[in-house]
Order: C-alpha cells, then sequence, then structure tokens
C-alpha cells in the first residue's frame, strides 16, 4: 500500500445538478456530455453556457470535469467538431473521452494540449493498444469492464493513468462491440442511442445442425438471459488501489442526484479509509458491518438483484446476472404473514424483518413472477424490524401468504442525502485581509492557497463620532450566503488606520465584488486560448473505378473445401480469409495445406476480443516453428482492435516478412479521419462500419486523403454482441464440467425477444461459442444481402466484396458464391 498515491473518485453527470451532487458527496471529478456526440443522448445534458459554467464551478472548487465525445462521429457531423469543442477548449475542460479514432486525431491535430481519455467504446482489454494510442498523446485508458484484477495490474508498467468502472450497471456485450440495438432497433449504442436490448426477456431455443443450421426446441431458462446485475466493489478497493487503478469510475448518468451523491461519498469515504489505515483495519470485523450497512444504502438507491463484484473477480456466471428481474430491485424488508378477505373488508398483514420508513415505497411480490408485482402502496408510518402490521388491498388482487416484500423506494434515505450531503454544498475556504484608512478607498484582498484578488470599494471617511470597530467588520466579511465560499473569522486580517467610518453598505458592496472577482479568477485560472485551426492541404484520394475482387471468409473446414471447389476456375478474384476464433488453430495448418495444394494463399482473421490469455496463446502458437513456418506461407491478417494490429506489427518484426492488415467492420471508419489514423497503425485497408449506410460509407471515401483499399460486406450474418458470459453455462451445462451421464446442449443455441411476433427463423438470434478464450457471440438472425443495392455499391465503388460465412453449408455457400458473378 502506498498512503502517498492518490485515488480519483469519478462520479457520473447527466446533467449540472447531478455533478453539484456527486462533488458535494465527495467525488473528484464528474463525467458530463454536451448536446452533442455522448454516449447518454437522453441524458439532461446541458446546453454549451450550462456546461461552460459547470467547467468553472468545478475549478472554482478544484475539482476536474471531462467531457464525453465517446460515440462515433459521421462524416457530415465533423464538420461541426471544432466549433463543437472550442467553448469548452476555451473555459477549460480538463479532459474530453473519446471512442471514435477520427476525432481522436482531429482533436489531437486541432487542440494539442487537450487531455484526451481513451473510452471504454474503444474496448481496450491489453496493453498492446497503449503504445497505438501514445501516439495520439492519449493520456489515460478507460479499460474494458470485462477484465480482471491481475489483467488491469498489466497495465501498471505502461506510464499511462487506468480507470476501471467500480460501480453501477454492467452491459452484457464489450462495450463498443454491440450492434444489436443499432441493427433491431435503429437506435445504436455506438452513437448514444442504445435501447437496452440486454434488459429485455428472451427464449432460449436449441439449434439442430442436421440440414442446416436451425432453431428446434425451446429450453426452459430464465427470461432476462442478457441482464447482469450491478457492480458494486467497495469490498474490492484495497485490490483495486494495489492492482494500480488511478480513478474509481461510477456508472449512472441517468440515474438520480441522490445517487450520484451517495455513491462519490461512499466510495470516497473507503478509499480514504484505506488509504490512511491500511488494509488489517479496513478488513476489520467492526469495518466489515460498517461497509455492509453503506453497501445496503446503495442497494436502496438502485439494485438489480443484489449486487455483483463484477468480472475484476469472476469471469463470469449466473450468479452474475439479473436473469429474473431487470431494473431496479429495491431490498426485501418482510412478506405476507397472513391474508384477510371477510366481508368488506381486505387485508393483508406483513412481517418485517428490516426498519421501514414513513413515505417508502413498497412492492408486494411472488418469487416467481418478480416483474409483475402483485401490490404497491406508500406507507403512512415507519414500522421497526419485527413488527407486524396491516395493510388494505384491492379487492381481486392474487394475494397469498408468502409473498414477498419490497421496499423500491427508501424515503428517509433519499431525505437525509439531500439533507446532509446535497443541501450541504460544498464551498471553498478562504481568507481575507481588510484595509481601511481615512481619505483612501476601501482594501479588500480574498485569496486561497494559489490565488488572490484585490478589490477597491467607497472612500473611507475619518470618524466624527463612532468609529468602525474591527468585529463588526469581521461579522460583515462573514456573510458570503449563497456564494460558494466560506471564511472563518480566525482568517480575517483587519487593518483599520486610526478612527475610520464607512456605510456597512459599502462593506457589503465591496465584499460581494471581491468575491465575485475571486470566482471569475478561479474559474479562468484553467482557461486557454485556442491554436490556429489545423488546415489540411493534402490531396484527396482519388475513387478507383468499380471493378471488385472478392474476400470469402470461412470459419470452418466444410467452408474452406467448398469455397476452393466452386471458385477454381477463377481463382484470382477471391482472396481466402479463414476466421480462427471458429477455424481453430488446431485445424490451421491443414486449411492452409489445402489453399496451397490450389495454388493460393490466405489471410487469417483473429478474434474479436484480444485479451492477455489471448495474446499469450497465439504469441506461443507463433513462436513455434510450424507458427513461424504459418507466417511465411499467408499474405497477412485481418484485424478487429487495436491490440491486434499492436500483435501483427510484432509478428512482422519476428518473421521479416511482410504481411498486410486488414481492417474488420468493428474497426469503425465512421469518418474520413478515422481511416486515416488506422494508416497512422500502418492499416491501409478498411471495411465499411456495418451500421454506416452506402451513401455514409461514399461520403467517407471521397474524403480520405491517404491511400487505403476499401471492402464492404456484401454477405454475412452481422456480429451483434460479444460476451463472456456463457449460455451453456449459465444453463450448467459448460462442456468442461459436464457430469457423468449429463447429456451436453447443442453447439448452437438461439435467443429471441418473448416480444417477437416474426413465425418461423427471424427473430430467433444464433447463440455461438467458443470455450478457448469462454466467449460466446450473438449473431443476426437473416444474413444481410446487398446484392439488390448493387447501384449504389457501384458509387461506392469499393476494391473488395466479402462474403462472411459463419453457418452455412457446402450448398448455402455455393448458391452465394453464385452471386458473385451477378456483382459484374
Amino acid at each position: 500500500m502506498n498512503k502517498k498515491r492518490e485515488i480519483e473518485i469519478l462520479a457520473p453527470a447527466g446533467s449540472v445538478d447531478r455533478m453539484k451532487a456527486a462533488f458535494s458527496g465527495g467525488a473528484d471529478a464528474c463525467y458530463i456530455g454536451g448536446k452533442n456526440f455522448g454516449a447518454r443522448a437522453y441524458a439532461d445534458n446541458p446546453e454549451e453556457k450550462e456546461l461552460v459554467d459547470a467547467i468553472y464551478y468545478a475549478h472554482v472548487h478544484d475539482k476536474k470535469l471531462y467531457m464525453t465525445i465517446n460515440t462515433l462521429i459521421k462524416e457530415d457531423e465533423m464538420k461541426g467538431l471544432y466549433n463543437y469543442v472550442l467553448p469548452y477548449y476555451k473555459a477549460g475542460i480538463d479532459a474530453v473521452l473519446v471512442q471514435d479514432f477520427g476525432v481522436l486525431k482531429f482533436l489531437h491535430e486541432n487542440f494539442p494540449d487537450l487531455v484526451l481519455h481513451a473510452s471504454t467504446q474503444m474496448t481496450v482489454c491489453d496493453t498492446g493498444a497503449v503504445r497505438l494510442l501514445k501516439q495520439y498523446d492519449v493520456k489515460r485508458i478507460v479499460l474494458s469492464r470485462e477484465l480482471s484484477l491481475v489483467e488491469v495490474a498489466a497495465f501498471k508498467k505502461e506510464k499511462v493513468e487506468i480507470e476501471c468502472f467500480v460501480h453501477g450497471a454492467l452491459c452484457v456485450c464489450y462495450s463498443g462491440q454491440c450492434l444489436m440495438s443499432a441493427m433491431n432497433g435503429g437506435r445504436s449504442g455506438n452513437r448514444g442511442s442504445c435501447a437496452g436490448p440486454c434488459r429485455m426477456s428472451y427464449n432460449l431455443y436449441a439449434g439442430n445442425q442436421s440440414g442446416g443450421i436451425r432453431p428446434t426446441e425451446k429450453l426452459e431458462t430464465k427470461p432476462y438471459l442478457l441482464s447482469p446485475k450491478d457492480i458494486c466493489t467497495l469490498d474490492l478497493i484495497p485490490d483495486m488501489v494495489e492492482a494500480g487503478i488511478d480513478s474509481f469510475k461510477i456508472e449512472g448518468r441517468m440515474k438520480r442526484p441522490e445517487y450520484a451523491a451517495l455513491t462519490a461519498y461512499l466510495y470516497r469515504k473507503w478509499t480514504d479509509i484505506y488509504l490512511e489505515y491500511g488494509k488489517e483495519y479496513f478488513n476489520l470485523d467492526q469495518s466489515t458491518r460498517e461497509r455492509n450497512a453503506d453497501v445496503e444504502k446503495l442497494s436502496d438507491i438502485y439494485n438489480r438483484g443484489s449486487f455483483t463484484k463484477g468480472y475484476l473477480v469472476h469471469y463470469n456466471g449466473e450468479e452474475m446476472m439479473s436473469n429474473t428481474r431487470p431494473n431496479h430491485n429495491g431490498v426485501l424488508v418482510g412478506s405476507v404473514k397472513n391474508v384477510i378477505t371477510n366481508g368488506k373488508k381486505n387485508v393483508i398483514v406483513i412481517n418485517l424483518t428490516k426498519d421501514i420508513n414513513a413515505h417508502d415505497v413498497v412492492e408486494i411480490r411472488a418469487d416467481d413472477k418478480p416483474t409483475e408485482p402483485v401490490y404497491e402502496f406508500t406507507l403512512k408510518d415507519g414500522k421497526r424490524a419485527g413488527e407486524s402490521f396491516e395493510a388494505n388491498f384491492t379487492k381481486g388482487l392474487q394475494m397469498r401468504v408468502g409473498l414477498s416484500v419490497y421496499r423500491t423506494k427508501n424515503e428517509t434515505l433519499l431525505e437525509n442525502i439531500n439533507t446532509n450531503i446535497i443541501k450541504e454544498p460544498i464551498k471553498k475556504r478562504i481568507k481575507a485581509s481588510f484595509y481601511a484608512e481615512p481619505d483612501n478607498e476601501l482594501m479588500l484582498t480574498l485569496y486561497t492557497e494559489n490565488s488572490s484578488i484585490t478589490v477597491n470599494g467607497a472612500v473611507c471617511m475619518r470618524a466624527e463620532k463612532r468609529p468602525i470597530e474591527a468585529g463588526r467588520v469581521v461579522e460583515a466579511l462573514m456573510k458570503l450566503g449563497d456564494t460558494e465560499f466560506v471564511i472563518d473569522k480566525n482568517d480575517v486580517e483587519i487593518t483599520l488606520i486610526g478612527e475610520v467610518f464607512f456605510p456597512i453598505s459599502a462593506l457589503n458592496e465591496l465584499r460581494r465584488n471581491a468575491c465575485d472577482a475571486l470566482y471569475k479568477a478561479l474559474a479562468e485560472k484553467n482557461e486557454k486560448i485556442p491554436p490556429a485551426v489545423s488546415n489540411n492541404t493534402n490531396k484527396l484520394f482519388p475513387v478507383p473505378d468499380f471493378n471488385p475482387r472478392y474476400e470469402i471468409v470461412v470459419s470452418t473446414m466444410e467452408q474452406l473445401k467448398a469455397l476452393l471447389k466452386f471458385t477454381k476456375n477463377n481463382k484470382e478474384e477471391f482472396e481466402i480469409f479463414i476466421n480462427l476464433e471458429h477455424f481453430g488453430l488446431n485445424n490451421l495448418i491443414t486449411g492452409l495445406d489445402l489453399v496451397e495444394d490450389d495454388g493460393r494463399k490466405a489471410y487469417l482473421r483473429l478474434p474479436e476480443i484480444f485479451r492477455r490469455s489471448t495474446h499469450k496463446k497465439y504469441v506461443k502458437y507463433f513462436d513455434t516453428v510450424d507458427g513461424l513456418d504459418v507466417l511465411l506461407r499467408i499474405n497477412g491478417f485481418m484485424v478487429r482492435n487495436l491490440e491486434e494490429i499492436s500483435f501483427v506489427k510484432d509478428m512482422i518484426e519476428i518473421a521479416d516478412v511482410p504481411l498486410d492488415m486488414v481492417a474488420d467492420t468493428n474497426l469503425y471508419t465512421f469518418n474520413s479521419k478515422a481511416v486515416e489514423s488506422l494508416a497512422g497503425f500502418d492499416v491501409h485497408h478498411y471495411t465499411v462500419s456495418l451500421e454506416q449506410s452506402l451513401r455514409e460509407a461514399k461520403l467517407v471515401r471521397s474524403n480520405i486523403t491517404t491511400a487505403s483499399k476499401l471492402s464492404l460486406v456484401v454477405y454475412g450474418r452481422e456480429e451483434l454482441m460479444v460476451m463472456t458470459q456463457c449460455q451453456w453455462k449459465n444453463k450448467g451445462a459448460c462442456i468442461k464440467k459436464l457430469k457423468k451421464g449429463q447429456k451436453p446442449l447443442p453447439d448452437i443455441l438461439y435467443i429471441e425477444n418473448k416480444k417477437n411476433k416474426a413465425g418461423g427463423e427471424q427473430g430467433k438470434f444464433p447463440v455461438v461459442k467458443n470455450c478457448d478464450s469462454c466467449t460466446n457471440y450473438v449473431y443476426q438472425d437473416i444474413p444481410i444481402n446487398l446484392f439488390n443495392k448493387m447501384d449504389e455499391i457501384k458509387e461506392l465503388s469499393p476494391d473488395f466484396l466479402r462474403f462472411d460465412f459463419l453457418l452455412e453449408t457446402e450448398s448455402e455457400v455455393r448458391e452465394v458464391i453464385k452471386l458473385a458473378n451477378f456483382s459484374k
């Protein structure tokens, strides 16, 4: 433990009120969005002036404010980015969180001294990403929530600040990789408008591989298959500090001010306890009991069926899932002991296990239907644990003995937070020096540790009768009222030369003017003068004529053999990509032999997520004689994240061979700057992002200033989610832990939104597992097919058209490849 180390408590601010509540609670910094480009489009995001004032407020109180521009920005939106950022830059915004590589490049070029943070939407999972992000002087990385403490600790040596989520909601999919909301609801999570598909209820089906992959029988399961519990890591604070985390980030920009205040207060409290007194004191029985009580307060504010410590200590598991209720669960406070329904009387008798308060809201629920409360009411009076009390209910409701009673709103807790935290706003402690001398202007100096201002006022007179006393001056100067300052009488220095007189109203005006001047000085201390606009004079790269070749991604040996068979007569038109995540390293040599026997070379498509364990596996493989030989036999790699770009750079150096890199769809290129950013990473071949329209992709390509090849996926199932949560394991059917005689589940499962009314396969999304990396992938129900848009595709003029095969049989591969001739 290092007691000198400072840990930042970073709180959510969906509005300025929430920001102030969090600062009152003890947050060192807040993250907040403006009206555009933030990942919470439906938060109460402030207008420009309000956000500038919020920056000033933070700086007056020695706090920091980080601005979120953590979405993907389209080409036609980029022209407004400079003027959007400019007022916040001038006001001294402390940092900007970024997802889009193009935005990263643009901000670095146009605001060189602006502090940049890599958002968790960048899906940084290993240290290989750091050296690339440092090209743009990124100071901090918000790591993917899925990383363990061991994986987090690996970043300590990278000389970059590390920020991790420690409390609040978890996405089931790796942040930045989810297309479920965009593709099946038109609301993009990467554009700040996620519809929350992971909080919806689903059916689960077994897959049948005979005669093609199809969903078959419905499996019995809990409804909210994709809904994780919220995390709470108060108990893990010592481990998180020692892992090297610099900033403890609290999720929840959409939640109420009381949530922001309480979470900030408790994480500041227990972090300071650990830093001051050490791990032994932190883990004393008395400390643990107090912390458990604090966790219950957090549960009362918001929880989804208790908390989990998250991926920091769990890789996955059903215990991390809120699979019976996706929203606030409340706190269990009792049960129905008796039901009385005689005559006009409809009364339940509730036995309490916890204290409840006047104006608390409680729900009566059946454990088998937690999302459908039988009855909800507000209490008139408080009751003590162990007591029983009667409550009326509406006739006809399905009341019965044994129903659970949950409190969903703790009125006393909310009042306490408001009274003791929110309505006790932070004040800046200052000192004052007052000088008065006859025939001279009154002079007042206010100062802090680092700043001071002096203001002159009315002319002081010589007292003819009763002179002004020092005590009266002190009393007047301490009346700071609703200003942002507070002063102790011992910090007021009064100098009165001779017997002086001046109206108290003049002193009051002097004090007000001085406070205004000090606030302005403190607020503007971090203001910056904007640099000259970077004028890009590079020539636009010309768009080539439409004469595409084809990229075929294969995921099985059967698909590879079919591809070689059906393209034998025009093999020069087809590039082969072997999807290693599903094809497997064990089959790679055999696959490459088939490719070489046909006189061709292949590319290797790397996994979507490249965590430390996956990186080690691939390094170990390519460090062998066979692995090194593979590097000499391939054209290159399809890369899907920053870690893989870094990895391939290392492989090029090790093998001393040129290897091409093709950026896949999820290295998002929503704008030309993003394409140029990839080129800065030595990736000169990109793929149209799946969320882009052909018109948007054309606009990007027409504004590129670097030579980059373009691919377009015209057939394939979009990958909608990638997650560590395993549907097989959560059903008790992990292939690694099957009990003797236990029947395994099929290799492919399907999920279906319970509200789906379409028949057949529509709305049933295949789930594919990779047991080596313990990862699940959710794919679109119906493969995309863009061959009916060939006129628009010709206008885009991609260099390659891609077929992405996943579940297709030999006959399906043949039918799709036939479309290649049509495209000409």
